[in-house]
């Protein structure tokens, strides 16, 4: 080959290689970053899919997961600046509102019955209850959603022992005899009941008499209003989403398996046990809901004066242009 023909090859295969790497960083510079935070559990596998899969990439946004040990640890990411969006259910969102953030919320992204009450087996009933230690996760679902469950069934709260323990250790002070049950999700509902040995069960009945878990998908009203578009597109990447998640059972669970640092075979059966729903929706009904926690939280001197006004938290538009059909009663 000619020295001319050469050059002219390199210079040419030169050209190509700066004009790939041009159209990439173009590519870079139309994406939204957006940091998701999530509790580390399964509940979560909607946002593992979206970012591991690119299908959150697919709608312009450039997502991240960021993990926390409790949902709401994430709201006060976003709260902080340090996050785009958070999910938690009612409970924590009540008492952070009440305290003037200003969060807003295009869409209910989980439905599940996920909260389960692992208990020694001597504790058969509600009732059993009584003079034994829980322990779970103060300010969390979990706090609110036991509340709920002692009440259904007129246990006095007064009467129970309560232990403020993070999710991680819950199984190995329940192992050493520090509490008689906790109140938490997979994997540790499994890694508890496997510690044990036969030494404690799932309560059934369970949570499920008394709450029903919706996680509501949170952001700052500023960034939602200076990022209308990528607002929108981010809805747009949940149902696909939700979608690969119903299509795609394995994919999902290996995906979620790497998050968590789980097998993938256990990654599958917890979604199977769980039976999560993460279809989005919002509906003006749910801020009846937002009323009975706010009078708990009156009841328990955790909040003073009114609840926040979800019809102002709630924002439909958003999740209307993904689909008019997930939006109902605004």
């Amino acid at each position: 080959m000619s020295p001319t023909r050469r050059n002219f090859l390199s210079s040419t295969a030169g050209f190509g290689l700066a004009a790939a790497l041009d159209v990439r960083a173009a590519l870079a510079q139309t994406l939204t970053k957006v940091r998701l935070t999530a509790g580390a559990n399964i509940g979560y596998s909607h946002q593992y899919v979206g970012e591991s899969a690119g299908i959150f990439r697919k709608y312009g946004i450039d997502a991240s997961v960021i993990l926390f040990d409790v949902g709401f640890l994430g709201t006060e990411a976003v709260i902080a600046g340090q996050a785009e969006t958070s999910c938690t259910v009612e409970f924590p969102m009540v008492n952070l509102l009440s305290k003037g953030a200003d969060l807003v919320v295009p869409a209910v992204i989980i439905t599940a019955d996920d909260l389960k009450i692992v208990a020694l087996t001597s504790i058969a009933k509600p009732e059993d209850f009584a003079g034994k230690k829980v322990g779970y996760i103060f300010g969390s679902s979990a706090h609110f959603a036991f509340d709920r469950y002692l009440s259904h069934f007129g246990v006095p709260r007064e009467r129970v022992t309560h232990v403020n323990v993070p999710a991680a250790e819950q199984p190995a002070l329940m192992a050493r005899g520090d509490i008689d049950a906790f109140v938490w999700l997979e994997p540790m509902v499994k890694r508890g009941l496997d510690i044990m040995r036969g030494r404690a069960h799932v309560m059934n009945p369970g949570i499920e008499v008394a709450y029903k878990t919706r996680t509501y998908l949170q952001m700052s009203r500023a960034w939602v209003d200076r990022n209308q578009e990528a607002t929108v597109n981010l809805l747009r990447g949940f149902v696909e989403a939700d979608a690969f998640i119903r299509a795609e059972p394995r994919r999902t669970a290996e995906i979620a398996g790497r998050k968590l640092n789980i097998p993938a075979d256990q990654a599958q059966e917890l979604l199977k046990q769980v039976g999560f729903d993460f279809s989005p929706y919002l509906d003006a009904g749910l801020s009846k809901v937002f009323d009975g926690v706010a009078d708990w939280m009156r009841g328990q001197n955790r909040l003073q004066g009114p609840g926040p006004d979800m019809s102002r938290v709630f924002v439909p538009q958003y999740l209307r242009q993904v689909n008019p059909a997930l939006v109902k009663g605004f």
